[in-house]
């Protein structure tokens, strides 16, 4: 409704402008009628007859062919009845100025001829100068558009815009699918006919009176279709087409070269899952196996000691392979774009507390050094409790027995940031751009493990908002830092609440 009335608005504007411009005309049309009256005795028919066609001439530049012609027409005759001899009367007696009258008659049909032509070759400069300036802004637009839907939306609206054609665009990948459409047309209506003429490699299908197909080819496959509903913009749609297919093209060889790739990484990434489950599951299975054959063995007397040294070891082992496919559920779990933490209030102590506690097997030979001020922080507890774990394990497995490990926490600007510090055998330099990969591992390392551990914290404090970071300890070891965006509750506050 709005836009009907600013239609309304520049065309009341419009036919006011018209109509003051045509006023100024006749003005000046009553002007020049009056000089050549006023002044006959010193003038010349001839010097007002080039007043006049100076006049026409203005008038085909401004009014269209019929008005041009109408005023054109009134000129002679005022002509005629005014500035001829036998003024005041349409009578012609003198043969000069019959010659004057003819000259007059010829000279502004003739004047309107040209500049009619003229006037219609500005025109039609005039349009395709805005055309090829509406393209290059449509072709500027579509080379910054990446995806197929961004590139036909803005196709679309292109069309409906400068030519009020209203369209949908089609492609060809596993199954016919609609990527963009006009809100006037619906998907159902249009969908069989473009499964008829899928195979098409015509470059225009006439479907109705009012409906035309245009198949999108890439050589010689046809990998799309522009459906128009209205008829008309025939140059623009040559012009337009092409940069769509090209457009469209792009795109879709884009979104192939990542489909690729991705396969290729998960390729990639399930050889390295077979290999470490292989080499890592299958060596506790190995040592539980051995052991517990050993302890079953009733032609072998083992010492006391002995056994309880084979039931540890089928004890840690088995830990270790828990440890193992609970980090490949994780990954699995983890790497979900759905992931979203359940946030609550939690003491960050606690969750170090029930972290150690996960992996105390591992960490049972290391002495903590922890220092976590007081306080609560809105965070997802069971999800950063694998964080820490991860980290703490970490730090145990690449540290000497009877190492200490230093855990630090604080609270500063809205950010929780903890730190794990060991004094193991560090993180080559070249690693460290890598440590946080699914699946990698350091080349020097002799140590058990899946190459998950970092990975999942990675995914786990992404989810957070938050980082995650590596770097040198000096004196030797590795420093992990957590940062995590979140809220703060003074535990002295909670009791006043």
């Amino acid at each position: 409704m709005k836009q009907k009335k600013e239609i309304n608005i520049r065309t009341g504007d419009n036919i006011k402008k018209n109509l003051l411009i045509t006023m100024v005309f006749i003005s000046i049309y009553f002007v020049v009628i009056y000089i050549g009256v006023k002044f006959k005795s010193v003038m010349v028919e001839s010097d007002v007859a080039m007043l006049f066609l100076l006049l026409n001439i203005c008038t085909v530049y401004i009014f269209s062919a019929v008005t041009t012609s109408i005023i054109t027409l009134l000129s002679i005759m005022a002509f005629h009845y005014f500035i001829i001899p036998e003024y005041n009367s349409f009578m012609l007696t003198e043969t000069k100025h019959i010659i004057t009258f003819a000259v007059m008659v010829f000279s502004g049909v003739f004047a309107i001829k040209i500049t009619q032509s003229q006037k219609k070759e500005i025109q039609k400069t005039t349009f395709l100068k805005k055309m090829h300036e509406a393209n290059y802004q449509l072709a500027v637009r579509l080379a910054s558009c990446n995806d197929s839907q961004s590139i036909a939306q803005a196709s679309l609206n292109f069309l409906d815009k400068n030519n009020q054609l209203h369209g949908q665009i089609w492609l060809i990948r596993e199954t016919i699918q609609l990527v963009s459409s006009h809100k006037s047309l619906r998907d159902k209506d249009y969908r069989p006919i473009v499964l008829k003429h899928k195979k098409s490699k015509a470059n225009k299908i006439d479907v109705s009176a009012s409906m035309t197909l245009f198949p999108l080819i890439d050589g010689d496959n046809t990998f799309g279709f522009l459906l128009l509903k209205n008829k008309g913009g025939e140059p623009i749609i040559s012009i337009i087409l092409p940069l769509l297919t090209l457009s469209l093209a792009r795109a879709e060889v884009n979104v192939n070269l990542v489909r690729a790739k991705r396969l290729n990484d998960l390729e990639g990434m399930r050889n390295t899952l077979l290999a470490s489950v292989s080499h890592d599951l299958k060596t506790p299975l190995g040592s539980i196996i051995g052991s517990s054959t050993t302890l079953t063995d009733k032609t072998i007397s083992l010492p006391q000691a002995v056994q309880q040294e084979l039931l540890e070891s089928i004890a840690n082992e088995g830990y270790s392979l828990n440890r193992s496919l609970s980090k490949l559920l994780d990954i699995t779990r983890y790497t979900s774009d759905k992931l979203i933490p359940k946030t609550d209030w939690f003491d960050p102590e606690e969750i170090i507390g029930s972290a150690l506690k996960r992996v105390e097997i591992i960490i049972n030979k290391h002495s903590f050094r922890i220092d976590i001020p007081p306080m609560l922080i809105e965070v997802d507890s069971a999800l950063l409790e694998h964080v820490f774990a991860n980290l703490v394990e970490n730090a145990a497995k690449y540290s000497d027995v009877g190492t200490q490990i230093d855990i630090d926490a604080n609270y500063d600007k809205g950010m929780f940031t903890l730190t794990i510090k060991d004094r193991g055998i560090g993180i080559p330099d070249e690693s460290i751009p890598y440590i946080f990969g699914r699946f990698y591992r350091v080349g020097n390392s002799t140590k058990k493990g899946t190459g998950l551990g970092l990975a999942i914290c990675k995914v786990i404090v992404s989810a957070h908002f938050g980082d995650i970071t590596v770097a040198h300890r000096e004196g030797g070891g590795t420093v992990f830092t957590v940062q995590i965006p979140c809220g703060k509750l003074e535990v002295g506050d909670l009791y006043e609440q």
